[in-house]
């Protein structure tokens, strides 16, 4: 029986936050403006970059334990992008692009340097360029000293290794439940598929969680660190992937900067590569998202339910489980809502009388309300809302991008509400200068 403490510190693990937006212009086409030049060089800055392609701006905070001070430094972060893109300048808040040119000229790669703008061409080129263009957010999770310290002589990398994995395949063989209570892109736009490709004929629930969302199909072993770095090396040498980055599970195991680091210093933590961006959020991702992960993360790693011998199995039934999940009608009641509501259950069971930052009671709550009601998913709110007019729903993204802006720039800098005007000014400045600064 683990202790409440020991729980505690796995829920309040170290959470960053990846999220990637398009810089659009003011009729919702991909902005031709360059990354903002009042920005520190985004080869040199550390949490505002441009992403694979060049209107693509990801914003990564730093690992925090608790979720609303992650949010406050992505918020902070928003404002100091938008502070300085152009006047008829606003960020795309859906994963899916926005209408594109049937050429795909309006799509440029990211040129941040030779060697990364080679490898993008050759991306580009073999996974179709329009497929580049969708964008959504990463959840990274590691262990703190205080749960390592709490694991005491379990903390070995053996023992370490293993609790990653572990959490790795559960998300892995819980993607289907993240995609239906979170999935939020159910249609396309204008010139995202061609005329001669497969194209959904109604709203889904995730097309970016599909198999027409943009990856190359291959899924790495879970069974053990040394399977997955291997896996990985194999599927380069037999051009299934070109280059170990370009492995795009839905679970990365991470040790920086080399892959075979893995091997010599093991796991230090995990990428989550699941969620769509949700439009209904405006810095793209909600608490409840986070904290859900939060949770699953630490269910997953205290109670190890799974055979890693076996997993590779699982994680291909789990696959195409997730498939048929994203692509069912965001108004249905998903065929698994059984196994759903069981798995929220347990975890609303696993967390009661554990005191956190958060209420991990009313969280399952509220994910239990959305396994019975799929009107309040992201995808059917998004349906509903344009009475299923995928015209009207861009047109209302637009103004939403737009509402956004003002917003943020209005707004106190995020974390430091309490500092004069010319003090915010300031601290938006260090942040634009690529500067973390504390708020605490």
């Amino acid at each position: 029986m683990k202790s409440a403490n020991y729980i505690a510190s796995l829920i309040n693990s170290f959470v960053g936050l990846e999220v990637e937006t398009h810089r659009i212009n003011g009729t919702g086409g991909l902005s031709k403006h360059p990354y903002p030049t009042g920005l520190l060089d985004e080869k040199k800055h550390h949490f505002i970059k441009n992403d694979f392609l060049e209107t693509q701006s990801e914003l990564i905070t730093p690992p925090e334990l608790n979720t609303k001070q992650g949010l406050t430094d992505l918020g902070a972060y928003h404002q100091a992008l938008r502070s300085e893109l152009a006047s008829s300048e606003y960020l795309w808040p859906y994963s899916m692009p926005p209408k594109l040119r049937s050429d795909h000229t309006d799509i440029e790669i990211a040129q941040t340097d030779y060697k990364n703008y080679i490898y993008r061409q050759k991306v580009a080129k073999l996974r179709k360029i329009e497929r580049t263009a969708e964008t959504g957010v990463h959840v990274n999770v590691g262990l703190t000293p205080a749960a390592l310290q709490l694991m005491a002589e379990d903390s070995t990398p053996e023992n370490l290794d293993n609790l990653y994995l572990q959490a790795a395949v559960g998300f892995m063989t819980h993607r289907w439940l993240l995609t239906y209570l979170f999935g939020a892109t159910p249609v396309a736009f204008k010139n995202y598929f061609s005329s001669t490709a497969t194209s959904p004929k109604r709203p889904v629930r995730s097309i970016r969680n599909s198999k027409l969302g943009f990856g190359n199909g291959f899924i790495a072993s879970y069974r053990s660190v040394s399977d997955y770095v291997d896996d990985i090396e194999a599927a380069v040498r037999d051009h299934k992937i070109i280059a170990e980055r370009e492995y795009y599970g839905t679970v990365r195991l991470k040790r920086t900067p080399h892959l075979t680091d893995l091997l010599s210093e093991g796991i230090l933590y995990i990428e989550l590569r699941i969620y769509d961006l949700d439009p209904f959020a405006p810095l793209g991702v909600s608490a409840d998202a986070v904290n859900l992960v939060r949770l699953m993360f630490a269910f997953f790693a205290s109670n190890q339910p799974f055979n890693l011998d076996q997993v590779n199995e699982e994680i291909q039934v789990a696959a195409d489980k997730n498939e048929a999940v994203a692509m069912e009608n965001p108004f249905a009641i998903t065929q698994f809502h059984d196994q759903a509501a069981t798995f929220i259950n347990k975890l609303k069971t696993f967390s009661l009388g554990i005191s956190l930052p958060f209420n991990a009671q009313q969280l399952c709550l509220r994910m239990l309300e959305r396994i019975d009601n799929p009107l309040l998913t992201p995808s059917a709110r998004l349906i509903s809302w344009t009475n299923r007019d995928s015209q009207q729903l861009f047109e209302k993204l637009l103004l939403m991008a737009k509402c956004y802006q003002s917003d943020f720039l209005t707004h106190p800098v995020y974390g430091f509400e309490d500092r004069s005007a010319a003090e915010q000014q300031r601290i938006l400045q260090q942040l634009k200068m690529g500067n973390q600064l504390s708020s605490n």
